[in-house]
């Protein structure tokens, strides 16, 4: 029974991992030849009203930022999404969904330091046991013949889970509020802020893939794979349920759960985008599919049971981390 609000977190975190993983096998089946900058700009333009429009309705409204705090913390977030998608979509690119998952499992423990050495979350032990069961799962089903290593891809997605990292701590301070004197702001108010912001973020990238030469995010080529069949269905996917929706799962929880709980849950993704791909016939369901399956299970578990509360930051810290000096 969901009875408590940590225990909703959970089930919400859950039900993104689940958005995320059927998320990652449509796109293994439809989006091979996608520009992943016009594909990821194109998700977050169509998100925008229907956050928007989501958070009026569920949130009695759409609150808008009134002080420069609030703005350079809104403006610092959607930045920090923008980048970080940049990251891995390239990263991906260069590399291989392979090594994408395996530094997945790095980014609990990253969440964990990080929120420890801003005195954001204090680091316990069932955190860090979780975040290494988790780490130990994803790096069983995917450390396997087939990895291409490329230094730069590498990095953008070490940068990548720093930067899901920074963006789970910069959210809390918005959703739970800074101090006494800030007022929660509602989680998919939050998300729909954010999306702008990073859809600049993605254009500039855009833009600046077109004047190099790198590639034509929006050339006659690219058009005319967006307009596919499969590639309309799989953005109207990455647009409803993973930008829309399953953002805003995850604000919410980020209001009853840490961060490092929260970056866990991409560390499921990898074992339950493997399972989905064996309901829908495209592989297999062997001993290390089974073993991460276990592990990253446990750390689940393991967090779930974590009872420790978390620091609510005080203003002087949020406003540091935030670049505005008060």
């Amino acid at each position: 029974m969901l009875t408590t609000p940590r225990r909703r977190a959970h089930a919400a975190l859950l039900a993104a991992a689940l958005i995320y993983s059927g998320y990652n096998v449509l796109l293994a089946r439809a989006l091979a030849e996608l520009s992943p900058v016009s594909f990821s700009l194109c998700r977050e333009l169509a998100a925008i009203p229907l956050t928007y429009a989501w958070a009026a309705h569920l949130e009695g409204g759409v609150r808008l930022p009134t002080t420069k705090h609030e703005r350079v913390r809104l403006l610092a977030l959607g930045m920090v999404l923008g980048v970080y998608q940049l990251c891995f979509a390239t990263g991906v690119a260069l590399t291989s969904a392979t090594t994408a998952g395996i530094f997945q499992a790095v980014e609990p423990t990253t969440a964990a330091i990080m929120g420890a050495a801003l005195g954001l979350e204090p680091m316990t032990r069932a955190r860090a046991t979780a975040a290494l069961l988790a780490g130990a799962g994803v790096l069983l089903l995917e450390a396997s013949v087939g990895v291409r290593p490329n230094l730069l891809g590498c990095v953008l997605l070490f940068c990548q889970g720093v930067g899901i990292a920074a963006y789970c701590l910069l959210q809390r301070t918005l959703v739970r509020g800074g101090d006494a004197s800030d007022e929660p702001w509602g989680p998919i108010t939050v998300t729909a802020h954010a999306l702008p912001v990073a859809a600049f973020v993605l254009a500039c990238a855009a833009v600046l893939d077109t004047l190099l030469g790198v590639e034509k995010p929006f050339g006659a080529a690219q058009r005319r794979r967006l307009s596919r069949p499969d590639a309309l269905a799989a953005l109207a996917y990455a647009t409803i349920l993973s930008s829309t929706v399953g953002y805003s799962l995850r604000a919410y929880a980020n209001r009853f759960v840490d961060s490092a709980t929260l970056v866990l849950y991409n560390a499921v993704q990898p074992p339950l985008t493997a399972l989905l791909a064996v309901c829908f016939g495209l592989g297999g369901f062997g001993w290390r599919e089974a073993g991460a399956t276990a592990l990253v299970g446990g750390a689940v578990f393991v967090a779930s049971r974590e009872t420790t509360t978390t620091r609510r930051p005080s203003r002087d810290l949020v406003a540091t981390a935030s670049g505005e000096v008060l």
